[in-house]
């Protein structure tokens, strides 16, 4: 859901009471909606040229509190990756030494009916660099 007006291209724009709910609920519990370094549109309705709409779907809310522990937070949009979503990355450096952590897994996803499907699909579909 758009917070402002900026946060869309193409289509309808217009916002509307929810979205002022939404901005509103940002900043009565003193969140920070984080920029992203390199865009702002996550989502798109695959359309081209001047019919194509774009808007800002995904986002990071962190607490105001989370700014005073230090450290830097970068925001990014990722590649595109077939679905009308950009996936978004959060990356924090926190000051002092930085320990490398091995990626996790959220196991959580396995329990998704669909997931094994969807992995065998992508697996399958994914296109392989020539040379």
């Amino acid at each position: 859901m758009i917070t402002k007006l900026e946060e869309k291209q193409g289509g309808h724009i217009k916002l509307e009471l929810e979205n002022g709910h939404f901005k509103e609920f940002i900043q009565n519990n003193l969140l920070i909606d984080m920029q992203f370094c390199n865009g702002m549109h996550t989502w798109s309705k695959c359309r081209a040229g001047r019919q194509q709409i774009t808007s800002k779907l995904e986002r990071y809310l962190i607490s105001d509190n989370a700014m005073h522990i230090g450290g830097d937070i970068l925001t990014s949009i990722l590649p595109f990756s077939g679905f009308d979503h950009w996936p978004i990355s959060l990356q924090r450096q926190r000051p002092g030494n930085s320990i490398r952590r091995p990626f996790h897994f959220e196991a959580f996803w396995l329990t998704h009916p669909a997931f094994k499907d969807f992995i065998k699909s992508t697996w399958n579909n994914f296109p392989v660099p020539k040379g």
